[in-house]
């Protein structure tokens, strides 16, 4: 992402999920790591707007996913990503419409 081939992209809800232990324990060099990972090149994070959230609701209605992966999941859809990263089981089983790289899968060798 930093050399400007590819693009990260967080939803506002991934930002949120990312900055709630830190601030709640007051660990501002973890908040820093964070503010710098959102804030550096080659990352954006996307807005929940109106489209985003009745795609949200399309995707929790049909999949039963909680309220934040489904604004995920419907932020990928709208932004077009190529896949979905992260470490949530439970997600990584109920994602269909986008693919789902899960990191200890991947971290074991069983993608």
């Amino acid at each position: 992402m930093r050399d400007g081939i590819r693009e990260g992209i967080l939803s506002a809800v991934t930002e949120l999920e990312l900055l709630v232990r830190p601030i709640r324990e007051k660990d501002e060099y973890e908040l820093g790591q964070i503010r710098a990972l959102l804030e550096g090149d080659g990352m954006r994070v996307v807005d929940l707007d109106r489209t985003i959230a009745r795609l949200a609701a399309e995707v929790r209605a049909d999949s039963r996913l909680d309220l934040a992966d489904a604004a995920i999941v419907a932020t990928a859809l709208a932004t077009r990503c190529d896949a979905i990263v992260g470490n949530d089981a439970r997600c990584a089983e109920r994602v269909r419409y986008v693919p789902y790289v899960f990191l200890d899968a991947l971290v074991q060798g069983r993608e």
